[in-house]
């Protein structure tokens, strides 16, 4: 979220717009802090952040940041809402009151960025029961806030705050890793060199890269994944190369074993784990295919599928979506079209781009029409 909130703030500024940074439940710290952040960009300019901490009592975050907003004099105050972000149950008691005691009487948006637990079909009584509670800190925020503008990235999300009687207008997402405006074609040597021979030259057009990025999560069938990838590929008269990179998560190792093991003539796989963001774009830059281990009705919130879409890659999703009421799997956005759920890996890579310049674009004409 941090990283989300600063491109989007970056963005702005170099658009001619004005931007403050609250924090007003961060985890990672445990004193109040108040500095200024120099861009991603190259520049000698700067954004303000108040950092208050998760655990300080909500009668002394609340009266800091209004006092920080109010010297700002905001035109809007655009809350990126999370609602694991202020409990660790997502439970936000009274959060609606002491959010309006900060923004005062200015107006408000919110990005709606996750759901409260229980509307799967599957879910358990114990979420389902934890769900209701949690709707109800969410109906209590949107009473208390009342956004003109509320924005979300899935449709899903945005049907089930419609039946709220929240009307959502969809904001897709950009990805949470820049695309290198270096390209390094010789870039798999120092990472994978026994494979960068195969991977290079004349060669290269004989193997299918896939390149799952981020975390995996415990529910992915890899095996199924592996079984149907090298199906695939000799069909096409390919071999596979699967590249992980990124942090895969505390509970990913045995997956991870489970697509190491028994390599042969059409099966290589490397995990890299955590590298730098230059590194990540290198990565995507050389892979075919992107694989995303999570549910595709939520792959439009997920800035690790955004990020592999900016790099030009068709994206594979290889879990079968949960069932939700009035839902069905086929409502993705426009910017989600480059998702196939099988292996129809007819789809080619698309000049790489970000998606952050018409993101920033919509938000800013959204809140312009609403004034």
């Amino acid at each position: 979220m941090g990283d989300y909130t600063w491109r989007l703030a970056e963005e702005l500024i170099s658009r001619g717009h004005e931007c403050q940074l609250i924090a007003a439940a961060d985890w990672h710290v445990q004193a109040p802090s108040f500095s200024t952040r120099t861009f991603f960009r190259e520049s000698d300019e700067g954004i303000q952040l108040l950092r208050l901490p998760a655990t300080l009592p909500w009668s002394e975050r609340v009266p800091r940041a209004r006092k920080v907003a109010e010297a700002f004099v905001p035109d809007w105050i655009s809350w990126q809402f999370v609602l694991y972000g202020f409990d660790s149950r997502g439970l936000g008691f009274g959060l609606g009151k002491n959010l309006s005691e900060i923004a005062g009487d200015r107006r408000n948006h919110m990005m709606f960025h996750e759901s409260w637990a229980g509307e799967s079909a599957g879910s358990t009584f114990k979420e389902r029961a934890l769900g209701l509670l949690q709707r109800r800190s969410v109906c209590g925020v949107l009473k208390k806030l009342a956004p003109p503008v509320l924005h979300t990235h899935t449709p899903l999300y945005q049907l089930l705050l419609r039946e709220l009687g929240a009307e959502a207008k969809l904001l897709p997402l950009f990805g949470n890793i820049p695309v290198t405006p270096y390209p390094r074609f010789d870039w798999l040597a120092d990472k994978w060199p026994e494979m960068y021979p195969h991977l290079s030259g004349d060669e290269r057009a004989s193997w299918w890269v896939f390149v799952i990025f981020g975390t995996i999560h415990p529910e992915w069938n890899a095996a199924d994944f592996r079984q149907r990838a090298i199906a695939a590929a000799e069909q096409a008269g390919k071999r596979c190369a699967f590249i992980s990179i990124g942090r895969p998560g505390d509970l990913a190792g045995p997956t991870l074993q489970q697509l190491r093991a028994d390599q042969n003539d059409s099966w290589r796989a490397l995990e890299l784990g955590p590298q730098s963001d230059e590194d990540i774009s290198q990565c995507l830059l050389t892979a075919d295919f992107g694989v995303s281990p999570g549910p595709p009705e939520l792959l439009s919130k997920s800035g690790t599928t955004a990020a592999l879409i900016e790099h030009g890659l068709p994206v594979i999703a290889t879990r079968e979506s949960s069932v939700y009421a009035k839902y069905t799997p086929e409502m993705l956005v426009p910017e989600m079209s480059r998702i196939v759920r099988d292996f129809n890996l007819k789809l080619v890579k698309t000049e790489p781009g970000s998606l952050l310049p018409g993101v920033a674009g919509q938000f800013i004409e959204d809140l312009q029409r609403a004034q």
